[in-house]
């Protein structure tokens, strides 16, 4: 548990990597998942505020048919997944995606939204791109998150995939140590630094206007309206938001979320809580 704190903490700490309750973190022991509850943040996370769940109970989710419509799906998947915790869990609430991170058989699960990997999974070219950089990753269209992204994500690291990047979401590293995750993140990082330098010279504080949000997290903390909320968290996603911009200039430019997602996000449970907790 040292471990998970401590790794969290130290991404958690940098704005290019995650804001405010973006992002999460996860560990498997003796058949528990421990990951992030949700509203918390990694940067000051401790012991306590991760979420113990019965794996085996998670993993039986996926073997139950939830209903099409959104409203009634996600509400069902949410009851399941509470009812995974461990006794004495019962007064936290684990993150939105702790299917997905039960999914991956690695000890840890890191998933954060570093602007540099939103700069492609926000671009036009995205997924061609992420094939051309990183042929080993899977890559998962825009989707509706919660189950249906937790569905998509199992088909996709079936055939062994240990990294999974989102579109206008972010990236998922699995590993079976911290080292192997600071590895791979780092990696992907490094490539993308040399392909965005390849791709673009604009100074990084003349962004090109912003088109739309482009990740959940924009949504959360930024709102949709033309005035920016007056909050630190809020400026900080909005600096989020310009440096994904310029960044998605050398991919073909920003591909903002569809108007569908921005509804369902706007308007989804899970994402409501998180917006109250900051």
């Amino acid at each position: 548990m040292k471990q998970l704190v401590a790794f969290s903490n130290f991404y958690g700490a940098d704005p290019d990597l995650v804001v405010a309750g973006g992002g999460n973190t996860s560990m498997k022991e003796n058949g528990v998942l421990y990951v992030k509850g949700s509203g918390t943040a990694l940067a000051t996370i401790r012991a306590e505020e991760f979420v113990a769940l019965d794996m085996a109970k998670l993993l039986q989710i996926t073997e139950k048919t939830y209903p099409a419509e959104d409203a009634a799906r996600e509400a069902e998947f949410l009851a399941d997944i509470l009812a995974a915790r461990l006794p004495g869990e019962e007064h936290k609430r684990p993150s939105v995606e702790t299917l997905l991170h039960a999914l991956f058989p690695q000890r840890y699960v890191l998933h954060l939204h570093p602007n540099k990997v939103n700069g492609l999974t926000c671009s036009k070219n995205g997924e061609a791109e992420a094939k051309r950089l990183f042929p080993n990753a899977a890559w998962i269209e825009e989707c509706r998150p919660g189950y249906i992204l937790a569905m998509k994500v199992r088909e996709k690291i079936a055939d062994g995939a240990d990294t999974v990047l989102l579109q206008n979401h972010g990236v998922f590293f699995a590993a079976d140590t911290p080292e192997q995750l600071d590895t791979m993140l780092h990696s992907m990082l490094d490539t993308l630094d040399s392909a965005i330098a390849a791709g673009y010279n604009t100074a990084l504080d003349v962004p090109p206007a912003l088109s739309g949000p482009f990740t959940p997290d924009h949504i959360v903390y930024c709102g949709l309206g033309p005035d920016l909320p007056d909050t630190d968290v809020a400026r900080q996603s909005w600096d989020s938001a310009k440096k994904i911009a310029h960044y998605a200039a050398s991919f073909g430019g920003q591909k903002p979320m569809s108007d569908d997602m921005i509804q369902f996000i706007t308007h989804w449970e899970a994402e409501s809580y998180r917006r109250k907790q900051a």
